[in-house]
């Protein structure tokens, strides 16, 4: 069972997110380093949507795909309600079919965390460059490594968010996993308790991603050698830079297309 299975659950207890903010730090930096005319962007890993319908708000031609049927029949359900027109499909992120360019690609909530191995996160990187225009730009919000190497975790793990009848109750980091040393994975079995009116469900699953350091995240880009990496930020708050201060709560990579 995985809290993915139950996307109107799932968006619940992500709503904390300040996607408005957010959607204000994607459209700044596309526009101080994004060097092409293309404007449509693709949401990886949208999840259900939010950033997505956001920035279809805002006038911009959206495309998404994510890995869960039911999270992507979800994205739909929400983009046809707003009136909106955008392709929003089931893929992975090593592999994914794209038949159109865009000028910004994004990939939040740390989806990138979830490419366990070095190869995977290169065919990733390449098929971003294929699906964007030379100028364009890719930006990647990953979990920051303090969570993962010090005791001074840079999130709460544990929440609550309702929305009308609706609780979700959320311990992500339940049963974590010391990080292992030789492959920097590490594995969590989320517990989840939902209230819906007068029905309880509890969802625990398992959960395995990887850690990526920012020295790591250099060479991978240097690797894969069609990106240049022009931002490093520890927040959606345009002048929090990434660094070691409590402020930097998370590792936000902005990358060009050569």
């Amino acid at each position: 069972m995985s809290l993915y299975n139950y996307p109107e659950y799932y968006d619940v207890a992500f709503s904390y997110r300040d996607v408005d903010l957010e959607c204000d730090f994607i459209e700044k930096k596309a526009s101080l380093f994004g060097l092409c005319e293309n404007s449509a962007m693709l949401d990886i890993a949208c999840g259900t949507g939010s950033h997505l319908e956001q920035l279809l708000r805002r006038g911009y031609e959206v495309d998404g795909f994510d890995i869960s049927p039911s999270m992507v029949d979800f994205a739909k359900k929400k983009v046809d309600n707003a009136c909106f027109d955008s392709h929003i499909w089931v893929d992975n992120m090593v592999a994914f079919e794209n038949n159109r360019k865009y000028g910004v690609a994004i990939n939040l909530l740390t989806g990138f965390n979830y490419l366990l191995k070095n190869e995977d996160a290169l065919a990733h990187l390449g098929r971003v460059a294929d699906a964007l225009e030379s100028g364009g730009i890719y930006i990647v919000e990953l979990n920051h490594p303090r969570d993962f190497i010090t005791n001074r975790p840079s999130t709460a793990n544990t929440w609550v968010e309702s929305r009308g009848q609706i609780e979700v109750e959320v311990d992500w980091d339940h049963g974590r996993t010391d990080v292992d040393v030789l492959t920097h994975q590490t594995e969590s079995s989320p517990h989840i308790v939902v209230k819906d009116g007068g029905r309880k469900l509890t969802v625990d699953m398992q959960d395995r991603y990887r850690i990526y350091l920012y020295q790591e995240m250099i060479l991978m880009i240097q690797c894969n050698g069609c990106f240049e990496l022009v931002d490093a930020r520890g927040s959606f708050k345009l002048d929090n830079p990434l660094d070691n201060s409590r402020d930097s709560w998370r590792m936000i990579l902005v990358l060009r297309r050569k």
